[in-house]
């Protein structure tokens, strides 16, 4: 069904009402006009988010690629280390495996750091630097990366 839809001259509210109704019986026409179709549809699809800009006749998502990533990255939750474990595992990594890749770094002190995350942590962060250690020693990209922590949340 159709409706009316009546904004308040000072933009503050918005009425709906069914089409057979008299609208002049429930609010002040001189405090409210008939919305356009565009202020209706700028209303009715606005997303509500800090990205999101009306340009006019649709709202844009104005981050880059890169930063849409970034942000579903951090939107992430966290890993338990069984979580993540047993993710490693089902990809075909023993922890034996990937602390001889880590025992390979030649910083000490990002070799130490990466296994005390790696061997201490009670979860896991998918933007934590750390992850971003193993993701290289692993020779995987951020995507491959994403689809596995994708994968141990249903665990």
């Amino acid at each position: 069904f159709i409706m009316q839809k009546y904004i308040k001259n000072d933009l503050s509210e918005i009425r709906y009402f069914d089409d057979d109704v008299i609208v002049s019986d429930w609010i002040d026409l001189k405090q409210y006009r008939l919305m356009t179709e565009l202020e209706v549809k700028k209303h009715e699809t606005n997303p509500n988010t800090d990205h999101h800009v009306w340009n006019g006749s649709d709202w844009i998502d104005s981050r880059t690629e890169e930063e849409k990533l970034t942000y579903k990255r951090s939107q992430y939750p966290k890993l338990t280390r069984y979580q993540f474990m047993l993710g490693l595992l089902k990809y075909g990594y023993k922890s034996s495996d990937i602390e001889a890749q880590i025992m390979l770094i030649e910083d000490e002190y990002t070799r130490e750091l990466t296994m005390i995350g790696f061997k201490d942590a009670t979860n896991f962060v998918r933007t934590d630097p750390s992850i971003d250690v193993m993701r290289d020693i692993l020779s995987k990209t951020d995507l491959e990366i994403d689809e596995f922590w994708e994968l141990c949340v249903t665990f």
